[in-house]
């Protein structure tokens, strides 16, 4: 982790009403109405939310985000993750059973 090595968990029970931030590590196993800035990667276990923007180094996604999304690194869309909102990453996987509806701001390239 880039700032740090301390990585915080908001667990399955976690509910989050408001604003997070942070440095360091972020994993969400439970659900926030809100948005989430931190400085480090991110992940957002199967079963988990967020319903506001999500500003992170990174981010491994397996749950359901409603809301734009910015990394400077990229985003694993998991195949049973949703995502819905505007993306500005260095680059996003995709896999496959993912149901995803974005406006993507991102470099590509494509081949001829």
């Amino acid at each position: 982790m880039s700032d740090s090595t301390e990585l915080s968990v908001l667990g399955p029970s976690t509910r989050v009403t408001g604003r997070i931030t942070g440095k360091g590590g972020l994993r969400i196993e439970g659900k926030v109405k809100g948005d989430v800035s931190i400085t480090g990667p991110a992940v957002l276990a199967e079963g988990a939310s967020v319903e506001g923007s999500f500003a992170a180094e990174s981010l491994d996604l397996g749950g359901d985000i409603e809301g734009n999304v910015s990394t400077e690194g990229g985003i694993v869309v998991r195949a049973n993750a949703r995502l819905r909102g505007e993306v500005k990453s260095a680059g996003v996987a995709i896999e496959t059973g993912a149901k995803v509806s974005v406006r993507l701001n991102t470099p590509f390239e494509i081949e001829f």
